[in-house]
């Protein structure tokens, strides 16, 4: 039996191919991409467990962020508290330092008619609350800024402490009758160191601090002048002679009507007579020096006392008394002298007497040059 016949499919030609791979193309694009299905089970958890940690971590550095802002504000308000309250607490002390000077010099001036018992009894009591101030000063909260400043604060009152305490010490001989040379250049040393404590205060201490507070930007009040010397004329009392009249006035002697002062006349080292305006030669085994004293005042003056320095050795001698109008030697020998060629300096004080207005008479400086005879 005869199969039936096998039927070719129909060829195609090569451009329906084409035809058929671009429809094929075109309907792939149009159809729609499947969304991607969200992992389930642990994997899904994991996930959500990354997502919170990470925001929570956001947050912990968020409120970081706001804890170390706030603390550091803090800190500031405290720093710029803590320069307000020092600069305050030191300015009352310096305030309160610069009214015992005042108190301490109305009391050697004799101010209120006070007499001399009266003036020590100040002036112990002046050096009783300088030394209370500076315990207060050790006391004080100091900021790290102001360590320097406040060493310097310290250092100044520690000096009117001790002044203080030496001038107390020796005022009551200063103000004697006799043998008062000694207690006046004390008082006048410690005078020294008085002024010393200004400058420490002004020239170290309150630029310090106040770089500080213009640095830091805090509102801190004025500091005040803080000086414990007279504020018109610091250095007056610097000087024995202005030192030694102030004392006289406070001695609470009497002094009698008329002028009263006291001239340095003559100075000579064996047969030559100094002069100051020159240098003058002596004999090389000069060793002794004669002061002539004049009383140009009306009244007589007794314990008159004069001093030579010499080779910064300072000797002293005390005329018994001098009447009105006369003229007294003072005897002084000199210590260790020079090699023969050697120039030297002979400075001459006569100290000036209760009443005196005018001591400017009373001191001369000498050059000397000891020959080879």
């Amino acid at each position: 039996m005869r199969g039936a016949p096998f039927l070719r499919p129909p060829r195609l030609e090569s451009g329906a191919l084409a035809f058929l791979d671009e429809e094929e193309q075109i309907a792939a694009a149009d159809e729609p991409e499947r969304p991607r299905r969200e992992p389930a089970g642990p994997e899904r958890r994991r996930r959500q467990f990354l997502v919170r940690r990470l925001i929570a971590v956001g947050v912990g550095v968020a409120f970081l962020i706001l804890v170390v802002i706030a603390f550091r504000g803090c800190l500031e308000a405290r720093s710029d508290r803590g320069i307000r309250n020092y600069a305050q607490d030191i300015g009352t002390i310096m305030l309160e330092s610069q009214q015992r000077g005042e108190e301490f010099f109305a009391a050697l001036e004799g101010e209120g008619g006070l007499t001399e018992q009266q003036a020590e009894q100040r002036v112990a009591a002046v050096r009783g609350a300088s030394a209370t101030l500076l315990d207060r000063a050790e006391e004080v909260d100091t900021p790290g800024q102001m360590r320097d400043a406040h060493s310097a604060v310290t250092l100044a009152l520690k000096l009117r402490r001790d002044a203080l305490e030496k001038i107390a010490e020796n005022i009551g001989q200063a103000t004697a009758d006799t043998e008062r040379t000694d207690s006046i250049d004390a008082v006048t040393t410690q005078m020294g160191s008085l002024y010393a404590s200004d400058i420490l205060w002004s020239q170290l201490a309150v630029p310090e601090m106040e770089d500080v507070i213009e640095s830091e930007g805090v509102d801190a009040s004025e500091l005040p002048p803080g000086n414990f010397m007279p504020e018109d004329n610091p250095t007056e009392f610097l000087d024995k002679t202005s030192v030694t009249e102030l004392l006289n006035n406070l001695s609470g002697e009497e002094t009698t009507g008329g002028v009263h002062g006291l001239e340095l006349v003559q100075v000579d080292m064996g047969d030559v007579t100094l002069s100051p305006d020159s240098t003058t030669t002596v004999d090389s085994g000069a060793n002794e020096v004669t002061v002539q004293v004049l009383n140009g005042g009306d009244s007589e003056e007794s314990a008159v006392t004069v001093t030579i320095t010499f080779n910064g050795e300072e000797e002293t001698k005390e005329i018994v008394s001098i009447g009105p109008g006369e003229t007294a030697p003072a005897n002084i020998p000199l210590g260790t002298l020079p090699q023969p060629g050697t120039e030297a300096t002979l400075d001459v004080l006569v100290e000036p007497v209760a009443g005196e207005e005018d001591p400017t008479n009373n001191e001369a400086s000498y050059t000397i040059v000891f020959g080879s005879g």
